[in-house]
């Protein structure tokens, strides 16, 4: 499993191992590290997931690849996490399709992180077999999650929630073209 690599950051295999060691918190994740941790990396929503993380990754260990943190190389310091996640059809089956986010802490906010570490995870998704299709969630008034989102050339595919929610799509052709 290669790290993919930016200008300022490191996107690291978000592996078993650490999700568990940040279940159990915040000391025992710092004990296996070896990067800082910031106090506010992980948000409550984050600490939800974590052991359906734990119990996806022990059922199919290759998916770690698909899970990364976010590593600010000058600092070595965790700033955020993202995720790629398979969007099934009806039946179950692959459609090649990838539910795409993001998050950084919110002291590195505002400093073109995400503007950085995005492209680098959505470029390397299609970079994957099968992959044709990345959507991305966000809410209508995330003023800053959408300038993101269009700067990595996705566009508004739909909106949900009485117009709360935008949900975004980027093709892989569209890519080529």
């Amino acid at each position: 499993m290669a790290n993919i690599v930016t200008a300022r950051l490191e996107l690291i295999p978000f592996t078993l191992e650490i999700v568990k060691a940040a279940m159990i918190g915040q000391a025992e994740l710092a004990a296996i590290a070896p990067f800082k941790i910031l106090s506010d990396w992980s948000e409550p929503e984050l600490s939800e997931i974590l052991p359906a993380l734990a119990d996806i990754l022990e059922k199919n260990p290759s998916l770690t690849e698909w899970l990364r943190l976010i590593i600010h190389k000058a600092d070595n310091t965790l700033i955020g996490n993202t995720f790629l996640k398979m969007i099934p059809d009806a039946t179950g089956s692959p459609t090649g399709s990838l539910e795409f986010g993001y998050r950084i802490v919110p002291s590195y906010r505002r400093q073109g992180y995400a503007s950085e570490a995005a492209p680098a995870m959505v470029n390397w998704a299609f970079c994957q077999p099968g992959v044709q299709r990345v959507t991305a969630g966000c809410d209508a008034d995330n003023i800053a999650s959408k300038r993101v989102l269009e700067k990595i050339g996705m566009q508004i595919m739909e909106t949900r929630a009485q117009g709360k929610m935008l949900i975004w799509q980027l093709h892989k052709q569209d890519l080529l073209q």
